[in-house]
């Protein structure tokens, strides 16, 4: 997904999945599909997040997604979906990863 328009329509998702996560407004389908795109991506999407700056407010794009992820660990939990937490936060140490491997 190194092509712009890819990377566009990514980071377009992660708008309308914060915008979802925080309104608390959310079904169980648009909770599914943040979920599964979120698991979905690759380290290399991850580090191309991580050499983004899409919005204000966050150091990277990659800052974003981690939002995202924690978020989702904390309704999964509520949920008692322990397995969805659990590739979650797998997720998450991916990230903290890429941030602690490429931040010089």
């Amino acid at each position: 997904m190194n092509d712009i328009y890819g990377m566009e329509m990514s980071f377009k998702f992660l708008i309308q999945a914060t915008r979802v996560l925080l309104v608390n407004n959310y079904d169980d389908e648009e909770l599914k599909m943040i979920y599964n795109y979120a698991v979905s991506l690759d380290n290399d999407i991850l580090i191309d997040y991580f050499n983004s700056c899409s919005l204000i407010g966050f150091k990277t794009d990659l800052d974003l997604y981690l939002e995202i992820v924690e978020g989702m660990i904390h309704i999964f939990e509520e949920l008692e979906e322990y397995e969805k937490c659990f590739v979650l936060k797998k997720k998450k140490e991916e990230c903290i990863k890429i941030i602690n491997d490429y931040k010089n």
